[in-house]
């Protein structure tokens, strides 16, 4: 064999080995490729495994916590129960019960069971507060469904029509009592609930107190009221009235406004409320109120 055919056949050998090296190299990745392909498949099937435990644990808890305070699993005996329990707690807060029906229908659902009862009463706003807080205090798992409020005499005496909802769950073990747990935390206190709802008539037109230095200027906010609205090209604009004016005043967002003691510029207007940027805070006059009414709101 020549010097020249040695160097040819040693180059052939040498790209073939140079050939077959890359293959394997190829080979090589892919195979890391795969694997670690793989390996990512199984750790998000772990992750979403886990999160699924997660959620079925989760919803396990909120089930028992729903089962703790459902009615008693014996149908008559909880109607029974349950009706007294609600006719003692408007007693107990001072409402003269009428009429206490029971309204439970005759459809009935695999996964629970509802009662549903009808209150009629009568009493005072401070009362039927009391009576409020003392249903959504307990620990059962009911809701007041509807309600429709009668007043008489300015507001003083309500004729109270409610219908309060509570079920039965399949897994319940008591028989024979309603749940005993603990009182459910409410955001306020009984007083403060009550305040919230007796301190303002809901039944008589709002008149804001005048102001110890200058209750002229709270009258006229009083009696300056919201009452018309439109679009346009210039966008949304609405009309302003004073008490005993004809004409109206109008204004756009952007616009500066004084009513009485209001005093500010238009910031945000739509079909439904005006927002006024004053030097204490935004304020929000709705549509059909008066300035005297406007109800201040969060710093944006």
């Amino acid at each position: 064999m020549t010097h020249r055919e040695k160097m040819l056949t040693g180059a052939v050998a040498a790209a073939g080995v140079l050939w077959f090296g890359t293959q394997g190299l190829t080979r090589y990745r892919d195979a890391l490729d795969r694997n670690e392909a793989l390996r990512a498949q199984a750790e998000q099937a772990l992750t979403d495994a886990q999160t699924a435990e997660y959620r079925g644990q989760k919803a396990r808890k909120q089930l028992n916590q729903w089962i703790s305070q459902s009615l008693p699993s014996n149908r008559d005996v909880a109607e029974s129960l349950y009706q007294d329990w609600l006719r003692s707690q408007a007693t107990e807060a001072g409402l003269q019960v009428t009429q206490l029906a029971n309204k439970t229908g005759n459809a009935r659902n695999p996964q629970f069971d509802e009662v549903s009862f009808e209150l009629r009463a009568t009493g005072t706003m401070e009362q039927l507060a009391d009576f409020l807080y003392r249903f959504y205090s307990a620990p059962h798992l009911h809701r007041i469904a509807s309600a429709t409020l009668l007043a008489e005499d300015g507001g003083k005496k309500l004729n109270i029509t409610a219908t309060a909802s509570a079920l039965i769950l399949p897994d319940v073990k008591r028989t024979n009592r309603l749940a005993d747990g603990d009182a459910q935390q409410l955001a306020k206190s009984k007083e403060a609930f009550r305040k919230s709802l007796a301190d303002r008539n809901l039944f008589v037109a709002y008149t804001p107190k005048a102001g110890d230095g200058d209750g002229q200027k709270d009258d006229v906010a009083a009696k300056t009221k919201f009452v018309w609205t439109d679009y346009g090209a210039y966008g949304w604009r609405m009309g302003v009235q004073k008490d005993g004016d004809s004409e109206l005043t109008y204004y756009q967002q952007g616009d500066e406004i004084e009513v009485g003691e209001l005093k500010g510029k238009v910031v945000q207007l739509d079909a439904h409320r005006a927002v006024i940027e004053t030097s204490d805070g935004r304020v929000e006059v709705r549509f059909g109120q008066n300035f005297g009414e406007a109800a201040p709101l969060p710093a944006p």
